[in-house]
């Protein structure tokens, strides 16, 4: 294969890497909730780069790579507008602004990947991959199910919002309807 075909290969994938990424967010309504335009997969994807934060602020990095909700496009962009350079208060600020973006009716986990854990949602309808700094973290929006954290359990490693029974590191979470 010459020069000329192999870059001709990468740009027909890139091409066919940015028509998938289009089609996972696009909207797949649950049956209760109004259609909501998704933004580009630029939107749901960029992240670095943003000229407002400080030096000591980090700009995360959003990947929504689920959407059943049609909402990629606002949860990623709350999650990227959270700016301080406190994992802690990023964690928790990041949380309530996915619950929010995603119309306050589902549970939302964040939680630290490099930490053990288990996870039996049922319902999943987004799940993103969120970089803050070199931290990635899962981004859950879900119906139900159980979690357990098996790491550490303070707020620079999970945070969570919606219904909920909370044992340590065990989690319990319900429907809110």
């Amino acid at each position: 294969m010459n020069t000329k075909s192999i870059r001709t290969t990468a740009l027909a994938g890139l091409a066919l890497a940015a028509a998938v990424t289009v089609g996972a967010v696009a909207p797949a309504q649950a049956a209760e909730r109004p259609a909501h335009a998704v933004t580009t997969p630029a939107s749901t994807t960029a992240g670095a780069g943003d000229l407002g934060a400080t030096a000591d602020e980090k700009t995360p990095v959003v990947s929504v790579s689920m959407d059943q909700l049609g909402v990629a496009g606002k949860v990623a962009d709350a999650v990227r507008g959270v700016k301080t350079s406190d994992r802690g208060k990023f964690v928790e600020q990041a949380v309530e602004a996915a619950f929010n973006a995603a119309g306050g009716r589902h549970n939302v986990m964040l939680f630290n990947l490099s930490q053990n854990y288990d996870d039996r949602f049922q319902g999943t309808r987004v799940y993103a991959n969120v970089k803050w700094g070199n931290v990635h973290y899962g981004l859950w929006i879900f119906e139900s199910g159980t979690f357990n954290n098996g790491g550490d359990g303070g707020w620079i490693n999970w945070g969570m919002m919606g219904w909920f029974d909370r044992n340590g590191g065990d989690v319990k979470f319900h429907r809110s309807w």
